[in-house]
């Protein structure tokens, strides 16, 4: 669904002449296949692919990175779509900007779109342009409930005893093994937790592959 709304935002502002670059990792590679097979399609002529490295320490990665601003300079592309994650594309971003490269449409995903580390590099404001997808958030049904009934019960002795003991796993000296920073935790604690964004994408790969079982013949 991404990588189509990619391409959907690519037709819908006739961008057909355009680079893509990808971190050289399973995520990296699988998108921009995908995104390739796809743009193809399209009448969206790529100008430029190639990947980028994810191990900064790795010698060869300085002028991996260097050299694929310099071939994207080449093409004279004003629209580069990067999939990678945070440390990836804050690499790429900031050789973008100590090597010149002028200001560009980069059109990115929420893997480092959301990340700090991209949004405070200096002088990010001269790459362009940023336009960016995320995933839709949402709010797990029944979850907050959950969690507040969970430290209700987690408080009583009973429970935890009970807990303790249904897990079979455990060796029988550590059944009456307690806790202490467990007691300093409250549901005010993991609030800002609770409300995160990841939850509902969890939530929605988890009842997928149940669903999915539960179809099975």
């Amino acid at each position: 669904n991404l990588v189509e709304a990619v391409v959907l935002l690519l037709n819908k502002f006739g961008w057909n002449w355009i680079a893509t670059v990808g971190s050289d990792d399973e995520y990296g590679r699988g998108a921009q296949e995908l995104f390739l097979s796809i743009a193809g399609n399209h009448s969206i002529c790529i100008a430029f692919e190639g990947l980028i490295p994810t191990d900064r320490a790795d010698p060869k990665a300085k002028n991996q990175l260097e050299d694929t601003i310099k071939l994207i300079n080449k093409t004279k592309v004003n629209i580069i779509v990067l999939f990678a994650f945070s440390q990836p594309a804050q690499d790429l971003l900031e050789h973008s900007i100590s090597m010149g490269l002028s200001e560009k449409v980069w059109i990115g995903t929420e893997a480092w779109m959301l990340s700090d580390l991209a949004a405070s590099i200096p002088n990010i404001q001269s790459i362009g342009t940023v336009l960016g997808f995320i995933m839709k958030a949402g709010t797990v049904p029944g979850f907050q409930k959950y969690v507040a009934d969970l430290f209700t019960s987690v408080q009583q002795d009973k429970f935890c005893q009970e807990s303790r003991e249904f897990n079979h796993l455990m060796n029988s000296d550590m059944l009456d093994t307690h806790c202490k920073q467990c007691d300093h935790i409250s549901q005010h604690d993991v609030s800002s937790i609770l409300s995160h964004s990841q939850i509902q994408p969890v939530y929605v790969a988890v009842y997928s592959v149940a669903y999915a079982l539960h179809r099975r013949p």
